[in-house]
C-alpha cells in the first residue's frame, strides 16, 4: 500500500511525464491530461517551478480573460548523457556520444571511432562531458555485448569482453546514477516507442557484416532480457560452423543463416513486427526473406517485417532518451 510519499512522489511523476512532451500548460490542462486534481497539479508545478524544474508566468489566455499561471519545462535544468560503443565493419570500434534535453532534443553529438577501446578510455570521455554540462542528471550506456551484473558478456570486441563495466565506471560518474544496456535492446525499445507501440510483440535484429547478429524483443512495453540478458543473442544457436565461419557466410550473402534466426525467434516469440537493423538486410530482401521463412512456418504465423532506416541508429538513440524517463519516474520496462 502507498504512503502519502510514494502517492506524491507518483503524481510529481506523472506531471513531469506530461512536461516532458513539449508545450505549455496550465493546473487546469495538467490536470485533464493526468487525471490528478486541480488543487494537486497547481501545488506541484508550483514546487517544480521553485525548484527551477519548470518555469512559470502569469498571461492571459489568448490575450482575453484573467490572468493564468503558464508552465512549461526548463530546458536548462537537467540533461542526458548517452554513450554508445560498437564493433564496426571494419574492425574499428565507434565511440558516440550525446547530450539529450528531457524534450529529446541533442546538445552535443560527437562521433568517433578508434582501433581499440578500454573502459578507462570510455570513463575519461564521460569525465570529460560532465565537466562540460554539470547539469547531467542520468547516464544511459549502450554495450557491445550483454551486461550480467554489470560485467560485459559475448562481447564482439575482444578487449571489452568480461569487463566489470560497472565497476570501472564508477571511478568516473561520481554521484551521477548510470545505466548499463546491451545495444540491441534500447534499438528495440526505440522503435517500439517511435511507433507509439502498447500491446504489441517487436522484435529488432541488427546484423552488420562482420559480426554476429543479435536480436532483442519489447512485448508489451516490457524488454525482454533474460535471467542474464542473454535473451535474443541468436549468434549462439548451434551451427555446424564457427563464429567466425558465420560471420563470413553472412557478409558473402548467406541469408540462410539469418532466416534460421528469425525463424527461431518466431516460433518462440511470434512477433506482431520484425525489423532489421544494420548494413546486412535491405527492403530487397524482405520478399526473399518472408518467402524463405514461410517453407518453415505457416503465413499467418509471419511477422510484418521491415527495415530501419539509417541502420537503426535513431532507434537506438529513441530508446536511450525514453529509457532515461523511464528510469527517472520508476517506470523501468523490464
Amino acid at each position: 500500500m502507498l504512503d502519502s510519499t510514494d502517492i506524491r512522489k507518483n503524481n510529481t511523476n506523472r506531471i513531469r511525464t506530461e512536461l516532458w512532451k513539449g508545450g505549455e500548460h496550465t493546473k487546469l490542462s495538467m490536470a485533464a491530461d493526468t487525471g490528478l486534481s486541480v488543487a494537486t497539479c497547481n501545488t506541484l508545478l508550483n514546487e517544480l517551478a521553485e525548484n527551477g524544474e519548470v518555469t512559470g508566468e502569469k498571461r492571459q489566455i489568448n490575450g482575453v480573460g484573467r490572468s493564468s499561471m503558464i508552465y512549461k519545462i526548463n530546458e536548462n535544468f537537467e540533461c542526458i548523457l548517452c554513450v554508445r560503443f560498437d564493433l564496426l565493419s571494419d574492425n574499428m570500434r565507434s565511440l558516440n556520444i550525446d547530450v539529450i534535453s528531457m524534450l529529446g532534443n541533442v546538445i552535443r553529438s560527437t562521433a568517433t571511432s578508434y582501433p581499440a577501446i578500454s573502459a578507462d578510455m570510455i570513463g575519461k570521455h564521460i569525465a570529460g562531458h560532465i565537466s562540460d554540462f554539470s547539469n547531467i542528471s542520468l547516464i544511459l550506456i549502450g554495450t557491445n555485448g550483454i551486461i550480467d551484473n554489470g560485467v560485459i558478456r559475448m562481447s564482439d570486441i575482444p578487449e571489452m569482453d568480461n569487463v566489470d563495466l560497472e565497476t570501472e565506471l564508477k571511478k568516473y560518474t561520481g554521484s551521477i546514477p548510470f545505466y548499463l544496456a546491451y545495444d540491441c535492446q534500447y534499438r528495440a525499445y526505440g522503435a517500439y516507442k517511435v511507433n507509439h507501440y502498447e500491446n504489441i510483440t517487436l522484435t529488432i535484429m541488427h546484423c552488420i557484416k562482420h559480426v554476429i547478429p543479435g536480436t532483442a524483443t519489447v512485448v508489451n512495453g516490457r524488454i525482454i532480457k533474460g535471467k542474464n540478458g542473454f535473451a535474443g543473442m541468436t549468434g549462439y544457436m548451434p551451427s555446424e560452423l564457427d563464429k567466425q565461419k558465420i560471420n563470413e557466410q553472412i557478409a558473402a550473402g548467406n541469408s540462410d543463416i539469418i532466416v534460421n534466426s528469425i525463424v527461431s525467434v518466431i516460433t518462440v516469440l511470434n512477433p506482431d513486427e520484425f525489423v532489421f537493423a544494420g548494413n546486412v538486410i535491405n527492403e530487397d530482401h524482405l520478399d526473399m526473406i518472408r518467402t524463405k521463412c514461410g517453407t518453415f512456418l505457416p503465413e499467418d504465423f509471419l511477422p510484418h517485417f521491415s527495415v530501419a532506416e539509417d541502420s537503426g541508429m535513431h532507434y537506438y538513440l529513441e530508446g536511450m532518451y525514453h529509457m532515461a524517463k523511464d528510469i527517472k519516474t520508476d517506470n523501468i520496462p523490464f
